[in-house]
This record gives C-alpha cells, sequence and structure tokens, in this order.
C-alpha cells in the first residue's frame, strides 16, 4: 500500500525528470528512499514541485505524522497501560490516518494533472481513482 510518503517521493521522481530519463529517474528514486518525509516536503518546497496550497499542507501534516511515528507511545509512557491512554492515541492515529490519505490523494490528483498537461491520457486511471476513493 502507498502512503503519502511514497505519493510524494514518486511525484518529486516524475516531475524533475522527463519519460526519456529513466536511468536518472531510478537513481533519484534509490536516493530519495532515504529521505525522511520532511526532507521530501523541503525538496519539493525549494523546487516548487508541488502547489503552494498543497505544500502547505504537507508542512502542517508532518509534525503530526512525527508526533505518531517518534513520540506517540514514549510521550506518555507513564499511562502507556490504561484504557485512557488507548483511546486518546486511538482516535489521533484516526486523525492522522485521515489527514494522511487525503494528502496521498491531493498529491495523486496533483500528478495526474501534471502527466495530463504533458499530453498523457489518464482518463482510466482518473475513472479507477474516482471509484476506488470515491470522489
Amino acid at each position: 500500500m502507498q502512503t503519502v510518503e511514497d505519493a510524494l517521493s514518486h511525484s518529486i521522481i516524475l516531475k524533475k525528470t522527463e519519460p526519456s530519463q529513466k536511468e536518472e529517474a531510478d537513481n533519484l528514486l534509490k536516493k530519495q528512499r532515504f529521505y525522511t518525509f520532511g526532507k521530501a516536503i523541503n525538496v519539493a518546497k525549494k523546487e516548487t514541485l508541488i502547489p503552494k496550497s498543497l505544500m502547505i499542507e504537507l508542512s502542517e501534516f508532518l509534525p503530526e505524522r512525527n508526533w505518531l511515528i517518534h513520540e506517540s507511545l514514549i510521550e506518555n509512557k507513564d499511562e502507556f497501560q490504561s484504557d485512557s491512554f488507548f483511546k486518546k492515541l486511538s482516535e489521533r492515529t484516526k486523525d492522522i490516518s485521515l489527514k494522511a490519505h487525503n494528502l496521498q490523494v491531493k498529491i495523486e490528483l496533483d500528478l495526474i494533472e501534471y502527466v495530463e498537461k504533458k499530453g498523457i491520457d489518464l482518463s482510466e486511471v482518473k475513472n479507477k481513482m474516482n471509484k476506488h476513493y470515491s470522489i
């Protein structure tokens, strides 16, 4: 399953290379796999690869995602055994997951728009996305 991090990385690679640059794209993807989510956001922002409104959303999402990945379990280690801890963690995790999913869809739609501007018909892909994501 693709994550918002994967979607952003793939978008960066596809926007930085042309179809004829497969070797360069493969090399960039290998390098990019070691980027943190924050570094990928910074690359996309610096090189203006993502629309400004989406960049703002990604930047606002980063601290929430980082909290989940790096701090969620250790932040409240004294409460770790309590039911209230798991309830709060579950609610916050659900919210972060929903935001991540929505950002992933926005990145994918932005990438489709980018590819269509290059003259490639992606109507079949859009139809599958509409059906899969109910958008």
